[in-house]
């Protein structure tokens, strides 16, 4: 149940005697401290406030609100993520690659070095 501030039933109470005649509003306006414009005011958006949440609303439980933009963005993540394994993928290969390359490099410079030094003796 919702708790009400003393106060605030107080001036609850007020609209509903003013609503039933048993009260004028300048005379509520006065035990509550205020104008009787204000009053008004406040007696019009209350019970547009009571009114409200006395309004007929669907049984159950409300349904899964969709997000799209957060659907989107989950959907851009994923994309993000495969691409990044792909990068880091062909990053692996490239560096084998290399690493192969200098092995090659190093096998190549040493075989020259051979046939060289073998014909100098000749």
């Amino acid at each position: 149940m919702i708790r009400i501030e003393s106060a605030e039933r107080e001036e609850l109470l007020l609209i509903m005697r003013v609503e039933m005649g048993q009260l004028t509003a300048s005379e509520a306006a006065r035990q509550m401290g205020v104008s009787r414009k204000t009053f008004y005011q406040r007696a019009q958006r209350g019970l547009e406030g009571m009114a409200a949440a006395l309004a007929p609303r669907p049984a159950g439980r409300p349904g899964n609100v969709r997000d799209t933009e957060k659907e989107a963005l989950l959907a851009q993540l994923g994309q993000l993520q495969r691409e990044k394994l792909e990068l880091q993928r062909l990053l692996r290969v490239r560096e084998i690659l290399q690493k192969a390359r200098v092995e090659d490099d190093r096998g190549t410079k040493k075989k020259a070095g051979a046939r060289g030094r073998s014909n100098c003796g000749d």
